[in-house]
């Protein structure tokens, strides 16, 4: 049975120098599906992220061997360090994918119609004392969609705050699964020295119908979390004074 699969981690890691380390950022997404042996499936990777931050796109594409379309899903992975004080400077220490089959690179764009979506931003500031020196940021967007005479569902099956596990399963039209699977969205975060965290803040959007396309396009989960960062800041400054 085959095992297809778009796994990406990453470690940010926020310092004043590389002997003062703030802090270190965990996100992982890791899209694994079964599939019966008579489908085939196509990925692709897109990668524009820079050496401070996370922003990729997956596209895993399946149909028949014989070429008849199933479906699709399209995964936005972010990751960034917003970082206020002067100074403080984010590397990305880590960045390793898996994908099975083994994904060509290409332009990756998310599906605009979906029959089902579900987004989760994920925010931990690192501090000292009451002042943040960096706001850690991840975020997934994730958009399924079933070809004619296939359908697909999405179950929020986990949402805790470090893990966020989404369940998915193409079916034909006699009800029988070909492709079945979870996305998940694993974030931590580790402060070092005499540096602490804030609350972690997570917000879910979760599954719309067909009928509603998605606010945000490709760039938009990149620039919501950012703008998410800065208005929980204001907001913690705000109620520390």
């Amino acid at each position: 049975m085959p095992t297809p699969k778009s796994k990406r981690t990453i470690v940010l890691q926020s310092s004043f120098s590389p002997t003062n380390q703030i802090a270190s950022l965990n996100l992982e997404m890791d899209a694994s599906f079964n599939s019966d042996s008579s489908v085939a499936t196509v990925n692709v990777t897109e990668d524009t992220s820079a050496s401070d931050d996370e922003s990729t796109e997956y596209s895993m594409t399946f149909s028949l061997v014989t070429g008849a379309p199933i479906g699709e899903i399209t995964l936005s992975f972010t990751g960034a360090g917003d970082a206020p004080v002067t100074g403080v400077s984010v590397a990305k220490t880590t960045a390793t994918t898996v994908t099975d089959p083994v994904a060509s690179s290409g332009t990756v764009t998310p599906i605009a119609a979906p029959d089902a979506y579900f987004e989760r931003i994920w925010q931990q500031p690192a501090r000292e004392e009451k002042t943040d020196l960096v706001e850690q940021v991840g975020g997934l967007d994730v958009r399924v969609v079933a070809s004619s005479g296939y359908t697909v569902t999405q179950t929020v099956t986990g949402t805790t705050d470090a893990l966020l596990t989404l369940t998915y399963a193409w079916k034909n039209a006699a009800g029988a699964s070909l492709i079945s699977g979870t996305v998940k969205l694993a974030a931590s975060s580790v402060a070092h020295g005499n540096y602490g965290l804030g609350p972690v803040s997570v917000i879910d959007d979760p599954a719309r119908a067909s009928r509603e396309k998605p606010r945000r396009g490709r760039a938009g989960l990149r620039s919501r979390i950012k703008a998410l960062a800065r208005e929980l800041r204001k907001m913690r400054n705000k109620h520390d004074r």
